[in-house]
């Protein structure tokens, strides 16, 4: 894979892989600990916000959240060869893209890193491990 390694070597990346999945009932929960509204009522702003967002984004704004980040829709499109043919039924389906802001960059210039053993049960089967399972 590296240029000049001998043949048939391989390499061993990193992956990384998310631990659990924390529901919108539980992080309401969490957020409601960090201050005095209740779980419900945060419920009810995250709620309101998202379609809030929607109705911005749909609209073509760029909706900022300080150190939170940004949320913005972008779409491609099909090319025309000439200015005059081109026709806005040749965007395709947009999508949202988020840029962390200030508070979010922070953790990704010093994560923490460790190493997961296999899930395989021991059998004393001593398979070959593939490229990319660490």
């Amino acid at each position: 894979m590296t240029k000049g390694a001998p043949e048939g070597s391989k390499l061993y990346y990193g992956q990384i892989r998310s631990l659990e999945k924390t529901s919108f009932n539980k992080l309401c929960d969490m957020v409601s600990d960090y201050c005095t509204a209740k779980k419900g009522e945060v419920e009810l702003v995250v709620d309101g916000l998202i379609n809030v967002m929607k109705n911005l984004l749909d609209s073509g704004n760029v909706v900022q959240m300080g150190g939170f980040g940004n949320f913005r829709m972008i779409a491609g499109s099909k090319g025309v060869a000439e200015k005059k043919d081109f026709e806005v039924l040749l965007f395709k389906k947009g999508r949202i893209v988020f840029t962390p802001g200030k508070i979010l960059k922070e953790i990704t210039t010093k994560p923490t890193f460790m190493k997961l053993e296999d899930n395989k049960e021991s059998s004393g089967d001593n398979s070959e491990e593939k490229p990319g399972e660490l």
